[in-house]
């Protein structure tokens, strides 16, 4: 029966419901086979026909957050990244630091001279003999899409730069890669362009093996937005004074005197911190 159920992605677009795409997703959460029974039990019985699966994720989490919050802070990985904003800066800075996990070193938010004018990098990344130029597209609502406009413009910007820093000598035999990494996903045409211009994408789900979801599981790399303990005040607050991922409170964990939390709540919040990395 449910699996004859339509249900309504972000973008307007209608698919059958899946079972199977629910258990993964909580299964890569890390929750255990008999609660994610549980809850697969109970979403079957809140489905109906055309239901947003923004309703099913936000159910499935309230389940999941009853029975291990930590689990459940993992399972509500790509809403966290979408609350890391207004402004696309502490996303920005995710991305620095997920790089900085994948083993390079990084600057952010730096002001480049290219071989024709200057631009303003997001991200500067750099390992060995690979120097990478990523520009960040952060969204802050689910359903948007970066459009074909995007990489085109990002690659203009990337060969000007690149031009510039192939100038230098000490930067003979040195390689050079372009990167758009975004939270949400790319159009059809963005990604063929991507593919064929060389330029480096990576959206939530793309591409298959090494998207932003495969890169933060692996790497646990989590914001303070996923703390489920949180609400969205105390998380802006944290994110205001440039605290952006869990490892930083871990590292400084004076910075949740900022919160004037109860001393139970700052219990509770301290184990799923240590949960969590």
């Amino acid at each position: 029966m449910a699996n004859q159920i339509s249900v309504r992605k972000s973008s307007g677009e209608k698919q059958e419901f899946s079972e199977e795409k629910l258990y993964n997703s909580l299964r890569n959460a890390g929750a255990s086979d008999e609660i994610i029974q549980s809850i697969i039990i109970e979403i079957r019985k809140y489905l109906f026909e055309g239901i947003p699966t923004r309703s099913i994720y936000r159910k499935a989490f309230k389940l999941l957050r009853n029975q291990v919050r930590s689990t459940a802070s993992r399972y509500s990985l790509k809403l966290a990244i979408m609350e890391l904003g207004p402004t696309g800066y502490p996303f920005e800075k995710f991305i620095g630091a997920l790089m900085n996990r994948l083993g390079y070193e990084t600057h952010v938010g730096q002001i480049v001279q290219g071989n024709c004018v200057t631009h303003e990098v997001d991200v500067i990344a750099w390992k060995n003999d690979l120097k990478i130029l990523i520009e960040c597209k952060y969204h802050n609502l689910p359903g948007k899409v970066c459009s074909v406009q995007v990489p085109l413009y990002i690659q203009s910007r990337f060969l000007d730069v690149k031009a510039a820093w192939e100038r230098v000598p000490e930067n003979q035999g040195k390689n050079y890669q372009g990167w758009v990494v975004t939270n949400t996903r790319f159009s059809d045409d963005a990604s063929a362009y991507g593919k064929c211009a060389g330029l480096h994408l990576i959206g939530w789900d793309y591409p298959r093996r090494g998207s932003l979801k495969e890169l933060v599981e692996t790497t646990r790399l989590f914001p303070v937005t996923a703390i489920s303990g949180l609400n969205k005040k105390h998380k802006q607050i944290l994110i205001d004074n440039n605290y952006i991922l869990c490892s930083d409170l871990s590292v400084n964990p004076k910075a949740l005197d900022l919160l004037n939390l109860h001393p139970r709540q700052l219990k509770a919040l301290k184990t799923e911190i240590e949960e969590l990395l």
